[in-house]
């Protein structure tokens, strides 16, 4: 039964972290749309300009989640193989995401404060 969960693990996780690389690149792209979009409308002087912080939003967001995505694969695999090393990765892995996180989403507050 063990060996079987292994082997489910082995190939869940790699598709939970690329459903997290898919959400970080859909951030990057509506982010990038919309700073074309920003762009076009400068250069026309049309009224009604997207401002930045809306593409910041956009793109934090999706970033944010893009991380929970990433730490639900490495969190999967660890439990299924634990090891001091892959613990200890583990920890490192989750402090740095954390304190990415952290500072993503004060800043995404104080952007959609504005």
């Amino acid at each position: 039964m063990h060996e079987l969960l292994i082997e489910f693990v082995g190939l869940v996780a790699p598709w939970i972290e690329a459903i997290g690389i898919a959400v970080v690149m859909w951030g990057a792209l509506e982010g990038l749309l919309g700073l074309m979009v920003r762009a076009k409308a400068v250069l026309m002087r049309e009224p009604g300009i997207v401002p930045i912080s809306h593409i910041r939003i956009a793109i934090g967001e999706k970033t944010a989640l893009g991380l929970d995505f990433f730490l639900a694969g490495d969190i999967i695999q660890t439990i299924i193989v634990p090891s001091w090393e892959s613990l200890a990765m583990l920890g490192g892995i989750v402090v740095i995401r954390t304190v990415i996180a952290f500072f993503l989403n004060k800043d995404l507050r104080e952007l959609s404060e504005k």
